[in-house]
């Protein structure tokens, strides 16, 4: 039987929300001296954001698997699209900038 919770969107949505906690996460640790605007700066100046937001997809990596093992392969599967997407979103900010 089907879980109500094992659907594309959910694991969509959480494979988008876990990269951006993850970069609160690191922004909050590790830069919290700079205001938001600076800490912008600072990425595209030192060329470091692409970097950094390629780290950031890391916990997908968890969250895919946790899915995979629970046996929600449907949300697996919205985690592996959003991660593909975020790879492509990475990957066109890298070259546009």
């Amino acid at each position: 039987m089907k879980s109500r919770y094992d659907l594309v969107k959910l694991g969509f949505a959480l494979g988008i929300l876990a990269p951006l906690i993850s970069f609160l996460i690191v922004y909050l640790i590790k830069f919290r001296g700079y205001a938001p605007h600076e800490f912008y700066n600072l990425m595209i100046t030192m060329h470091a954001l692409p970097k950094i937001l390629s780290l950031m997809v890391i916990p997908n990596l968890l969250v895919f698997f946790i899915f995979i093992w629970t046996d929600h392969l449907y949300t697996a599967r919205g985690v592996l699209a959003a991660t593909v997407f975020d790879a492509l979103a990475i990957m066109a900010l890298k070259f546009l900038l």
